[in-house]
């Protein structure tokens, strides 16, 4: 039985994919965190996809399956530094929104049960890997969270 927590990140990474596929332009967010990521992400993913546009446009993304593997080596080197902040965090969010519209581009139908495949193994990354640091860090709903995120997004993009 998944956890409030394991389904609230998974409501988070559904609504961002859905969005950013742009089957959720219309509806409401679900939650605070929800509406930040909208306003903020899909912006910066697309700088990061111009970016990486030549290699990216090498790899080749025929499964669910396959997105899955390459999403957890990118995670694994993303974070290979021990580093956590609210940048990388939305990093995570950005590079599932980047696969899924890979999958889409090679052909893959992005499927309820797909985009409930891909939100799973990205929600499982963060409950697995990130729910402590994010806990000790205001959690999902601070009040200082849009603060920190637009701060470290700022960073994000200087990095790229």
């Amino acid at each position: 039985m998944e956890s409030c927590e394991h389904l609230y990140v998974y409501s988070l990474v559904e609504d961002y994919l859905k969005y950013v596929s742009q089957e959720t332009m219309f509806e409401a967010p679900p939650s605070r965190a929800a509406e930040v990521l909208r306003k903020i992400a899909p912006s910066l993913q697309e700088e990061v996809e111009k970016k990486l546009e030549l290699l990216w446009d090498s790899v080749e993304i025929t499964s669910v399956d396959k997105a899955s593997k390459i999403f957890n080596k990118v995670m694994e080197e993303e974070f290979s530094d021990g580093n956590t902040n609210w940048g990388r965090i939305v990093t995570i969010f950005l590079f599932g929104g980047i696969l899924a519209k890979k999958l889409q581009k090679q052909g893959v139908v992005l499927t309820k049960e797909n985009t409930r495949e891909i939100s799973h193994f990205i929600a499982d990354y963060i409950i697995n890997t990130k729910a402590k640091w994010i806990h000790e860090n205001g959690g999902w709903v601070s009040n200082s969270y849009a603060q920190i995120l637009f701060n470290t997004i700022i960073s994000l993009v200087r990095k790229y």
